[in-house]
């Protein structure tokens, strides 16, 4: 085996949550945790914590692990990057401390090292850009938002997704695209009584909708989704609405084809 050099960097991590700690998957090899830039971090690495200066080998550096450790969804976005696809508040010069997706056991939540599998339940990032102003965006203010799909194909390398729902009143710049994480899943069912992806209804009605995005309201704090409804076969007209989630009941739709959008994608490396 060839020797290659090594920069090493000093770090001290000050503090782990004992109580509240997510823990990486079971098996994961711990000691394979390393700095990186930011911007190296890849889909499916689990995130462990980050400080908010660059890597220099020559100072020693100080970081609480957080409580919010998580695998990586990278989006970049004006200098910023959102490492779990959404938020972005992580500056282009930071540092994170992350393990490598090729070291959490049986492909958990990362790029599948064999390849995508057909029913594999994925999450992809993307930078949303509205061409009209709503009850959430408005025209000229980008930001990355996540959605969820099943592969339905694959074939030759190139996969073929059904994705839940679409974001239809902007432009999409796909960042990045990774196994969806079943915690997050159960957590959002959890706490917004939805997950995104999830196909809801309202009562008395005979209409299926798609949860596009779980949020809370600016002022009254409860919790919200956004909620696209497909057109009709015979006027394909669609439309969004924005309601407390006590609005929306779950409902198992008839079929999916009115209300997932097929599209073909070069795997990922």
């Amino acid at each position: 085996m060839p020797v290659i050099d090594a920069t090493f960097y000093p770090l001290i991590v000050t503090e782990r949550p004992t109580e509240l700690f997510r823990q990486p998957p079971a098996g994961t090899d711990m000691g394979a945790a390393r700095l990186c830039p930011i911007t190296e971090v890849r889909p499916g690495d689990w995130v462990l914590g980050e400080f908010e200066c660059p890597m220099n080998p020559d100072r020693l550096d100080t970081l609480m692990q957080s409580v919010a450790c998580f695998p990586a969804l990278p989006a970049t976005l004006n200098g910023y990057v959102a490492l779990d696809g959404q938020s972005p508040v992580w500056h282009n010069d930071e540092t994170a401390l992350i393990i490598p997706r090729e070291y959490i056991p049986g492909e958990t939540y990362a790029d599948r090292s064999s390849g995508y599998r057909v029913g594999d339940r994925v999450e992809r990032t993307f930078i949303y850009d509205p061409i009209h102003d709503d009850a959430r965006d408005t025209v000229g203010k980008a930001r990355p938002v996540i959605q969820r799909g099943t592969v339905t194909d694959v074939d030759d390398g190139a996969l073929s997704i059904a994705w839940s729902g679409y974001w239809v009143n902007g432009h999409k710049e796909e960042q990045a695209m990774r196994l969806a994480n079943p915690e997050d899943i159960a957590r959002e069912r959890a706490v917004f009584g939805f997950a995104v992806g999830d196909t809801v209804t309202v009562e008395g009605s005979y209409a299926t909708g798609v949860v596009l995005e779980l949020y809370y309201h600016p002022w009254a704090g409860a919790p919200c989704a956004r909620v696209f409804w497909p057109g009709s076969p015979w006027d394909n007209y669609c439309s969004y609405d924005f309601s407390p989630t006590t609005h929306y009941v779950h409902k198992i739709p008839e079929n999916t084809y009115s209300i997932t959008s097929r599209e073909t994608r070069t795997a990922a490396a």
